[in-house]
């Protein structure tokens, strides 16, 4: 029996799950790779919506090693995604059977604020659509992690971590962690500093190469600490060519 997905957040205070389409890894299939070489890009802009025409059949996505069942629209997934239009508007087989498993992609219970989900979510959305091929909800969830940060004047350094295990070299999540961490965290001398001992984990050769690499531009630059450098807004964003928010 398939169900209809709403992609909510659990209130405060509840017990019901919710599906936050979160996934385990970045590394696509070559099917998957295929698909999306195949495929036309998908909107990366709040301004443009759907119409009725995007509502009118549904498919089957197959979610995580339950294979729980999730009845979409199949034109709306289209709308939005390269990898859902190459799979079920090409010549595969999901096409013709209106059917797709994403066994690799999780489920997660969350209790959080629903009008600001917490910053390993918002990373997690992020991931997911850079697999899937879904840019307007990278913009999205970008946009959110930094408004969260900003609110609650914190940031979560899992965040680094979440980046460099499941995005490529020169990612937007990377380049955002790497600058918040820069200009606007504690790097010594504190027991909030990004790099105390509990937090030594969240760190990859990688991802310190690229902090020692951003800070010493910093330097060079006399760019002032805790103070975030001014962007275009679409800095963040991930676009066609000639795209803009």
């Amino acid at each position: 029996m398939s169900h209809r997905f709403t992609p909510t957040f659990t209130p405060p205070g509840s017990s019901s799950r919710s599906f936050n389409w979160l996934s385990s890894t970045a590394t696509n299939t070559s099917k998957q790779s295929k698909m999306i070489a195949s495929a036309a890009r998908a909107i990366s802009t709040s301004n443009k919506l759907p119409s009725r025409k995007h509502y009118k059949n549904t498919v089957t996505i197959v979610v995580g090693p339950e294979k729980e069942p999730y009845t979409l629209h199949k034109e709306l997934l289209c709308f939005y995604s390269d990898f859902f239009r190459a799979a079920f508007q090409g010549s595969f087989k999901e096409a013709t059977e209106g059917r797709i498993e994403l066994l690799d992609v999780q489920h997660e219970s969350s209790t959080a604020d629903p009008s600001l989900p917490r910053h390993t979510t918002l990373a997690n959305l992020w991931v997911f659509g850079d697999q899937y091929q879904i840019p307007l909800l990278q913009n999205c969830a970008i946009d959110a992690i930094i408004k969260k940060t900003e609110l609650s004047k914190t940031f979560y350094i899992g965040i680094v971590k979440i980046a460099y295990q499941n995005t490529l070299e020169n990612s937007r999540l990377r380049k955002l962690a790497i600058e918040i961490c820069v200009f606007d965290m504690t790097h010594i001398g504190h027991e909030q500093s990004i790099f105390g001992d509990d937090q030594m984990d969240n760190w990859s050769k990688e991802a310190l190469v690229d902090f020692a690499r951003a800070i010493s531009k910093a330097w060079e630059d006399e760019s002032p600490w805790r103070t975030l450098p001014v962007h275009d807004k679409c800095f963040y964003h991930v676009h066609s060519e000639g795209e803009h928010c």
